[in-house]
């Protein structure tokens, strides 16, 4: 039986991630001079992730609240250091070389690979946007790698196997890591950034409904991008992440791939100490490394879709009933109550996208509050559905009320979906139920099954329905409809 989330997080406890033994030596050397430059440190430090974790955690421990400041970035940690802390750092980190053994090694190896890349992407896209602190954006970026390192050196034959599923049988990454660890590995850092007191952007930026922060959905995209990257440049899955950078920082898309590939050019000749395949390797033009595919192989790949689908787990399905009927279930506040929720739908009833969008009555549209099954699919974070003009779900809207698009309905509904809407979410098959209580519409529950290849049926989106109408009788007992997170 595999381990579930929380006894991972036990497992893992307060362990430290292991620190490159080139690092360790670089960093002893720089720190046993006088008034050692900070700039010089913060250059070895970022170079290696497992130093930026080790370096971000020590400096976030609590001590007392009310004086606790948090430290955001490598510089500010290096800065706030005094010089007898900082000579004696170098003495007290754990080597990689030491600690791992193979396959733990190469995997951790790269993992820090493509953390170092996405920071540098995420920062440059930062400097785009003009943004005041962009070393927090780098230092989030590479934490949001940390529970694909705790995995890489605990049990790096998982890692593989989501590799497998995701390579060759064209898996969605967070549907091939749920169905080999029964969590996403977005949910495992989410964990141990709030028990490690890591800094709040990690945090924003590992729950997909803050796609809408731009400084989080930065970090999205480059953390997407350099895991696209470190398999195939020119897959369509790539592209579509330049395109949504290009939108989003309002530049020419050629501007963006140009720039994404110089970038990673110079990445990989300053993480040569990594001594693994760079993300570069697959940019012939510019980096001497392995062809890339031809075009006939390309096509093939870009043509598969996903041949497993999630099942649906009847025993958590159950639970999840059992709890909204015995109102034995999270009740704090609406946040609470869906969050878990959604949870229960996307396990029990086998369904790989789930959310709550509410009403943004002042701008005319619905902004989602929570979604899971989307940790690594940043454009579809960005779920937006506009009420300005008649259409499905402004119908939707008017009562309490569900609908099933699938091959049976689409005839009849398709057609009153918002165009901008079909193309966000890349299938053509979901269904949703709207929340209208005391004749005002709160919002609406929206779930899908993430590709056309996995149609929904009439037994889930009975299942589906009776969970919706069990959820809103419990928030038509709350005191307060807000989602504000406890």
């Amino acid at each position: 039986m595999e381990a579930s989330l929380d006894e991972w997080v036990n497992r893992i406890g307060h362990a430290p991630v292991p620190v490159l033994g080139r690092t360790i030596k670089e960093l002893n050397q720089h720190c046993i001079l006088e008034n050692a430059p900070i700039a010089k440190l913060a250059d070895v430090v970022e170079r290696d992730p497992g130093l930026v974790v080790h370096l971000l955690r020590m400096m976030n421990q609590k001590t007392s609240s009310s004086l606790r400041t948090d430290v955001t970035s490598v510089q500010q940690a290096l800065m706030m250091m005094g010089t007898t802390q900082l000579s004696e750092l170098p003495k007290h980190l754990p080597s990689l070389e030491k600690n791992l053994q193979e396959p733990a090694t190469t995997r951790l190896l790269k993992t820090f690979c493509r953390a170092y890349h996405a920071a540098r992407q995420a920062t440059a896209w930062a400097g785009l946007r003009q943004d005041m602190t962009p070393d927090e954006v780098f230092a989030a970026t590479q934490l949001h790698f940390l529970g694909e390192m705790h995995i890489a050196i605990h049990a790096p034959q998982q890692l593989d196997r989501v590799d497998h599923m995701r390579n060759e049988k064209n898996i969605a990454s967070e549907e091939a890591q749920y169905i080999v660890l029964g969590f996403t590995l977005d949910q495992l850092t989410a964990k141990l950034a709030r028990l490690w007191n890591l800094p709040e952007l990690v945090l924003e930026a590992l729950h997909p409904e803050n796609a809408r922060y731009p400084r989080a959905y930065g970090i999205m995209l480059a953390v997407q991008l350099a895991r696209g990257a470190a398999t195939n440049w020119y897959s369509e899955k790539t592209r579509h992440i330049q395109e949504q950078v290009a939108e989003w920082l309002k530049r020419d898309l050629d501007f963006i791939i140009a720039g994404s590939h110089r970038l990673a050019a110079e990445v990989a000749r300053d993480s040569a100490l990594y001594k693994v395949r760079p993300a570069a390797a697959g940019l012939p033009l510019i980096y001497t490394i392995p062809q890339t595919p031809d075009a006939t192989e390309e096509a093939e790949q870009t043509q598969k879709v996903a041949d497993i689908c999630l099942m649906p787990q009847v025993n958590v399905l159950k639970e999840l009933m059992g709890k909204l009927h015995s109102k034995k279930i999270p009740m704090q506040n609406c946040y609470e109550l869906i969050s878990a929720v959604l949870k229960g739908m996307h396990d029990g009833i086998g369904l790989n996208r789930v959310l709550f969008a509410s009403v943004d009555a002042e701008n005319g549209n619905l902004q989602p509050e929570k979604i899971i099954g989307a940790d690594n699919d940043p454009v579809f974070s960005r779920f937006q559905i506009t009420l300005k003009e008649p259409q499905l779900f402004t119908h939707l809207l008017e009562k309490t009320q569900a609908v099933l698009i699938n091959d049976q309905s689409r005839p009849k509904f398709w057609s009153l979906v918002p165009v901008e809407f079909q193309k966000l979410i890349g299938t053509n098959s979901f269904m949703a139920m709207s929340v209208v209580i005391d004749n005002k519409p709160l919002g609406l529950f929206y779930a899908d099954r993430h590709n056309s290849a996995c149609q929904l049926d009439e037994r889930s989106y009975k299942y589906f329905k009776l969970v919706c109408s069990q959820t809103i009788q419990l928030l038509q007992q709350l005191p307060h409809l807000d989602f504000s997170h406890a």
